[in-house]
């Protein structure tokens, strides 16, 4: 009997349910998975964030003292103090952070909280290659690194990240070179003239005479020239012929400008408001002469400021009947205003100083019987008028005289008052007695005793070291308003190590040896500032009378200079440029000369920015109304040190970044 077996049939329906009780596992545990995922993912989203967040907010902390130090250091302030910086300027949860939506604790590389890390290295001492936005420049560098970490306060991730950034404070001074013009640089020295510094030029260099020798770098924006006819004089004044450059590859032509330390180009025109009074926008005596860009002016930036305007800047409090007619052609007091703010810029910006000196009446109404002692009113309403017995008061080191400049009266050598040079009307001051000024001691001028009354520095960390002085005597045909400086043999002793530097808007002139000795020793008759102190002189020209200049040979052209002088300084000037018929003089004539001389030892840095706008006269040949000297000339190698530089010396300062990290 055969048996049939029927297969067995399963039920589909049940067989659906397990697949898509396993499908739907498996994307039970997927969507598990991408959940966690997306869980761990937004975790790890957050404390990326976070970290972000943090790191954004310790830059912000190394930028806040990155830019406070240096706004001082432009402002010639800062201090050498990385912790001052790491505590006092970082981002506070009461003010700066009071906008952030999170608050953050800042610390330093040990951990120290409310402080974030600030190393500041030591000046190099000598100028080296610059990077960066300088590359090309040299300059003396501060090497300086700033470290913060920021921590989030309150929050699900209080990650921390830390910030490093690595840069150089760059000081590029401009009497880093032996010569620097912002103008076309001519030199046909008729003498050998060795120049051992850097040279430079933002326009063209032309050297044409054989005597000349180059021993460094000789750099020109526009075309260097080295031939015997001078490409910017038509028809061309003529040298001897080429001149020597011992260093291979020199000159150079084409190179980027240095771009002046004021305004936005090298306009002569707008490099020329360096000496000047500032424009209205930075004017003395305001918040804005205290800026970083109103620091930039020779007359904010100087510690002293000297004006003989009629009522100064503001009379004040000292108002006396000064009338100076005996000396000038013009009704005006010397005022002396000592400049200053406080830490926090505010004013007073500027502070009158009382004057020490007085000439007293001891003869009045004719009573020969009638004298007084030395006795000032406190009628200020009267300006110490005739009612009281004081002819003249003024200052102890400073005086008005009156002498004459043939090169500025040359007029085909006949001169222009009655067979005289220009009357130069200057306004004088004298370095001895300026220092006994600054050092309070009593002195006797003239036989007349005085005590001096020193205005002390409230918020510099230095002396006086620096005057800047404006002679409001009127430029006419025949007049010329200057500045002289005399018994400058050795600066102030105050003032050391710093130096000392006069800064005006007009002609300067100096009389006799200049920054020869600092007192323990001296530099003079030779080519060594060993014994000397920083010093400067920035003007409209700058002319140097010899040790045995006398003011009343000014019917004379050519007095007879004593055998040998010297100066040692740093010197800013203008120069009267060469045209198509004239010749500007060239480096060799920088110095104006208005004497037969003999030896002229200088050793310091040549700077020439601008056209003169007093002094404006053509040179003419020696032998007209001066001889030339022996000249012994030689670059200051002090000036490659930051410590060496003389006061105001103007020069670009920046920031070179280096490296910068987070982690």
């Amino acid at each position: 009997m055969q048996i049939l077996s029927r297969p067995r049939q399963w039920n589909r329906r049940g067989y659906a349910l397990i697949i898509i009780m396993c499908f739907l596992a498996a994307c039970l545990v997927v969507f598990t998975s991408v959940m966690y995922w997306v869980s761990s993912s937004s975790h790890v989203t957050a404390q990326n964030n976070q970290f972000n967040m943090s790191e954004a907010a310790a830059e912000a902390a190394t930028e806040k003292v990155l830019s406070q130090m240096n706004y001082a250091y432009v402002a010639q302030s800062l201090s050498n103090s990385g912790a001052y910086y790491g505590s006092t300027f970082i981002p506070t949860t009461n003010n700066d952070q009071a906008s952030w939506p999170i608050q953050y604790v800042y610390s330093d590389t040990n951990g120290h909280p409310d402080q974030i890390s600030v190393w500041m290295g030591s000046w190099t001492t000598n100028t080296v290659p610059l990077n960066s936005q300088y590359a090309g420049l040299y300059g003396e560098v501060q090497p300086c690194v700033i470290t913060a970490t920021a921590t989030p306060i309150g929050q699900r991730f209080n990650v921390p990240a830390t910030v490093c950034e690595s840069f150089q404070f760059a000081s590029i001074p401009l009497c880093q070179f032996a010569i620097f013009y912002n103008m076309d640089l001519e030199i046909a020295a008729a003498q050998p003239l060795n120049i051992a510094g850097p040279v430079w030029s933002n326009g063209g260099i032309w050297s044409g005479s054989t005597y000349v020798t180059f021993s460094n770098t000789v750099s020109a924006v526009g075309i260097a020239t080295n031939t015997a006819n001078d490409p910017f004089v038509s028809p061309p004044y003529v040298g001897s012929g080429k001149s020597t450059y011992t260093m291979a590859g020199q000159p150079t032509s084409g190179n980027d400008r240095i771009t002046m330390p004021i305004g936005t180009n090298n306009d002569p025109a707008t490099i020329e408001a360096l000496v000047n009074l500032p424009p209205v926008a930075y004017a003395m005596n305001t918040a804005a002469a205290y800026t970083t860009n109103g620091q930039l002016y020779f007359a904010n930036g100087a510690d002293l400021y000297l004006t003989n305007f009629p009522y100064g800047t503001n009379w004040g409090t000292l108002r006396p009947n000064c009338t100076n007619t005996l000396y000038f052609q013009s009704n005006a007091c010397m005022i002396l205003y000592y400049q200053d703010a406080n830490t926090a810029g505010a004013p007073p910006y500027q502070t009158q100083i009382p004057y020490d000196f007085y000439l007293l009446k001891t003869n009045i109404g004719g009573n020969v019987a009638t004298y007084f002692t030395n006795y000032v009113s406190a009628d200020v309403a009267a300006k110490f008028d005739c009612i009281t017995n004081v002819q003249y008061a003024g200052y102890s080191f400073l005086t008005n005289v009156l002498f004459y400049d043939w090169r500025e009266g040359w007029n085909n050598g006949s001169g222009v008052n009655s067979g005289k040079g220009k009357a130069v009307q200057a306004v004088q001051i004298d370095v001895i007695k300026y220092n006994i000024w600054l050092t309070n001691s009593a002195a006797t001028n003239n036989g007349i005793s005085y005590n001096t009354q020193c205005q002390l520095p409230s918020h510099k960390a230095h002396p006086m070291d620096s005057i800047y002085i404006y002679n409001a005597v009127p430029l006419t045909g025949t007049t010329l308003p200057a500045v002289r400086v005399v018994n400058g043999g050795m600066l102030p002793s105050q003032t050391a190590p710093y130096g000392f530097t006069i800064a005006t808007a007009m002609p300067l002139y100096v009389l006799g040896d200049y920054n020869v000795s600092n007192g323990i020793n001296s530099s003079i008759d030779q080519n060594s500032t060993t014994y000397t102190w920083p010093a400067g002189f920035m003007a409209d020209a700058i002319t140097i009378l010899s040790d045995s200049w006398r003011d009343n040979t000014g019917a004379t052209q050519k007095p007879t200079a004593s055998a040998t002088t010297t100066v040692n300084a740093a010197c800013l000037a203008g120069i009267v440029r060469s045209t198509n018929s004239m010749y500007s003089g060239g480096v060799e004539n920088f110095f104006r000369l208005l004497e037969t001389w003999g030896t002229f030892y200088w050793n310091g840095s040549i700077i020439v920015m601008f056209p003169s706008q007093y002094a404006t006269n053509y040179w003419q040949q020696t032998g007209n109304y001066y001889s030339a000297p022996t000249r012994k000339w030689a670059f200051d190698t002090n000036f490659t040190q930051q410590a060496g530089l003389p006061p105001l010396e103007p020069q670009a300062k920046g920031v070179v970044r280096a490296n910068w990290n987070a982690y």
